[in-house]
């Protein structure tokens, strides 16, 4: 009986929940030069970067190569990635950088992804300490702003579910009732 109510959880927990951004940067968009702004060191794992603008205390240029190589201003070498299409993590000179992309979305649905900027992200060295709050621009290529339709409005889900008094897990969608998990 636990693992149905636990199954049951679950199910709501998917049904409900959104945990995509809507933007929509590809590996070609990304690639190229960044310039990062970054705060001071001292922060811990819980530091809230939403609104960072400054101060900034490290300034650096870094070069995101094919396939996977980051280089800095001073020649250090390490590794990026993206993150879906939604932001990317760049680890060099013994420290993290992670940032979603940039994106504004409408009421009606549409988005837009302006590529060569990230919300403001978080940093820490290699060890998981001194956090800080960073926020870049791309500099070379330049990349076109994208407006596209949210594909998250496509795939929202909200159905009433309910659970019977004899343990059943039912749902209602478009009229149709029916049995979700019978134990």
């Amino acid at each position: 009986m636990g693992l149905l109510y636990f199954s049951a959880l679950l199910t709501l927990l998917f049904v409900y929940s959104r945990a995509d951004t809507p933007a929509n940067c590809t590996y070609e968009d990304i690639r190229g030069v960044w310039t990062f702004y970054e705060g001071e060191r001292s922060g811990s794992s819980n530091v809230n970067c939403s609104t960072f603008k400054g101060p900034v205390t490290y300034i650096s240029k870094v070069k995101l190569d094919f396939p996977d190589v980051a280089v800095d201003d001073v020649g250090n070498k390490g590794y990026w990635t993206l993150i879906y299409n939604q932001g990317f993590e760049v680890v060099i000179n013994y420290r993290k950088y992670f940032a979603f992309s940039k994106f504004k979305s409408s009421s009606g649905g549409n988005t837009t992804s302006y590529c060569d900027t990230v919300l403001p992200g978080w940093s820490h060295d290699v060890l998981g300490k001194n956090w800080a709050c960073y926020n870049a621009q791309k500099v070379a290529p330049s990349v076109e702003v994208k407006s596209h339709q949210n594909p998250m409005k496509f795939f929202r889900v909200q159905a009433p579910i309910w659970l019977s008094v004899s343990g059943e897990l039912w749902i209602s969608v478009a009229g149709y009732k029916g049995l979700l998990i019978d134990n």
